[in-house]
């Protein structure tokens, strides 16, 4: 039987969902897998045909309570094919990396906008929480970052990055969605 292959396509403002999605190819590939790990945008991106792989993985970030414009209609153009194969949908956001009820309502929210505003029934969904990368930013996104930060209680050293992301759970759901690939489910 030949090895199952996996595209892990994402967008990523400021680099950290980049990260996230490196790390879960590498997971991937760990568990026998043949992984193409891509970001929207780079020529790498431009002719991906999900036709060629058996699985797919999702990601994109939160700003301004939305995810990238670019991810999401990317995904609507492709939603039929993400569909009818095993795909999941990460999302990456600081809101993510709060421990409230409003804090996970507003996550689940933002990621039920993604799907409802493209029509893609993804197998599964997960919410990472994200970084603050205060060398990244520019001046007006780093004095907003700030108050995010407080509005969410995150504790953040202001000029350097925090990173918020529970690499364990990426790890389990790298782990998760590799057990979940049958041999049955592989496409043509």
């Amino acid at each position: 039987m030949s090895q199952q292959r996996v595209l892990v396509l994402y967008a990523s403002t400021h680099g950290h969902t980049g990260k996230i999605a490196d790390r879960l190819g590498a997971l991937l590939r760990e568990r026998g897998l043949a992984v193409q790990v891509r970001e929207l945008g780079t020529p790498a991106a431009e002719h991906v045909d999900i036709t060629e792989h058996d699985a797919v993985l999702v990601g994109g970030s939160v700003h301004a309570g939305r995810h990238q414009k670019e991810l999401v209609d990317w995904i609507a153009a492709h939603h039929t094919r993400l569909s009818a194969r095993p795909s999941a949908f990460f999302s990456v956001s600081l809101t993510a990396a709060d421990d409230t009820d409003e804090a996970r309502a507003m996550t689940r929210a933002m990621i039920d906008d993604v799907l409802d505003d493209t029509g893609w029934l993804p197998r599964e969904t997960v919410a990472f929480a994200g970084a603050l990368q205060f060398e990244q930013y520019n001046l007006p996104t780093r004095v907003l970052m700030r108050l995010i930060a407080r509005r969410h209680d995150l504790d953040a050293e202001v000029h350097k990055d925090t990173d918020y992301t529970d690499w364990a759970a990426v790890e389990r759901f790298a782990e998760a969605f590799a057990a979940s690939l049958q041999p049955s489910e592989v496409l043509s």
